[in-house]
């Protein structure tokens, strides 16, 4: 579901800027001066300032704190380097081989999406770049694109592999770790949620069809993708193209599922749910796409009709039909999202739908 977010990671200089208000409160004066030392553009001090508020949040188990001073104190030193993409990830490499295991799945995802960052900002390199039989060597800069999405493929793996731990930990023990979006934790509660939609942004980015094998998988239209969550999460796709984002995406969306089939608050399931609809309409071939995914979104807006991720629901579909052409039905569609639930982050969505179907009826009535 894009244009609204949960959770995203501390990646980059940006965290340097977050109040005081959401760091520890027992190390405060400590955070300060790193704070101080980043914005006098003295990055040695304020290294050295975060050695001991990683030793002491590391004794205390406050692995949200420490995850954080690991990632600045990486961060910073690769700013003295020149801000070289290398040394992210070789300090992170050196990082994982000492960190707890109540971090190291969070921090496997910051190293993945390092990698991913690197490709998005390169992307030139890599279009030059032909895939060759000779191994690539260690040095990341130089592999083709198959040999990178490998390794961030590795990274996410080997993240969920500590998938049972992960359920265990509340989202809300990694506070400072994680920075809030705009939606509620209830709909990605535990870590676990949040490093599988980590992994899931990877897989199901566009971006991977330029690596894809010549034997490819592909989603039918026809096939589970649509139906409902029950029968999707019978569906065991067959092919020979194994090491397939789409298959992986498939398989986290069902475990995704999986976890959250039995919860009491149904936010969790629903919204891996709808994420899985939205993704497969992006994704799947054939004739029946739109009939069949329009009637998923109905049967799904009739199913969670008491819930406001209804309203999410209702807005893709009032989107899909408005992309068809019918300006009409699609406001008419929206118009009913955005009265129920009117706080909802899916009402708003289809308040600015309905904004924009106006302004397009406008320019072509003008």
């Amino acid at each position: 579901m894009k244009n609204l977010t949960l959770r995203t990671l501390v990646t980059g200089i940006f965290v340097f800027l977050i109040p005081l208000t959401v760091l520890s409160a027992s190390r405060e004066k400590e955070w300060k001066q790193v704070e101080d030392a980043i914005k006098k553009g003295l990055p040695k001090t304020a290294i050295e300032a975060l050695d001991p508020i990683i030793t002491a949040a590391m004794k205390e188990k406050a692995y949200g704190e420490a995850a954080k001073a690991i990632a600045k104190k990486i961060t910073l030193e690769s700013v003295i380097q020149g801000y070289k993409p290398e040394e992210k990830i070789i300090r992170m490499e050196k990082a994982l081989a000492t960190a707890p295991q109540e971090i190291k799945p969070l921090l496997l995802t910051l190293q993945a999406n390092w990698y991913w960052h690197y490709f998005q900002n390169n992307r030139w390199r890599f279009i030059r770049r032909t895939q060759t039989a000779k191994s690539p060597g260690s040095d990341f800069t130089t592999w083709d694109l198959p040999r990178l999405f490998a390794e961030i493929d590795k990274l996410f793996s080997q993240a969920l592999a500590s998938s049972e731990l992960l359920k265990k930990t509340p989202i809300s023990e990694f506070d400072e770790f994680l920075v809030k979006g705009t939606m509620p934790d209830k709909y990605r509660p535990t870590v676990y949620d949040f490093v599988a939609f980590q992994a899931l942004e990877f897989y199901t980015s566009g971006e991977q069809a330029a690596a894809k094998p010549s034997d490819a998988f592909e989603i039918s239209a026809d096939s589970p993708i649509f139906d409902s969550a029950e029968k999707f999460l019978l569906w065991k796709p067959e092919t020979t193209d194994v090491t397939s984002p789409k298959l992986q995406a498939i398989i986290i969306y069902q475990a995704l599922l999986n976890f959250h089939k039995n919860d009491t608050d149904t936010s969790a399931y629903a919204d891996a749910d709808l994420s899985r609809l939205v993704w497969g309409w992006n994704v799947a071939v054939g004739e029946t796409k739109s009939e069949r995914y329009k009637k998923a979104l109905n049967a799904f807006i009739e199913k969670y009709v008491e819930y406001e991720i209804s309203t999410m629901a209702i807005y893709n579909l009032a989107k899909t039909i408005k992309e068809e052409g019918d300006f009409v039905k699609a406001r008419e569609i929206a118009l009913r999202g955005s009265k129920v639930f009117p706080n909802s982050p899916g009402s708003s969505l289809c308040k600015n739908l309905i904004t924009e179907i106006e302004s397009k009826s406008l320019q072509l009535t003008g």
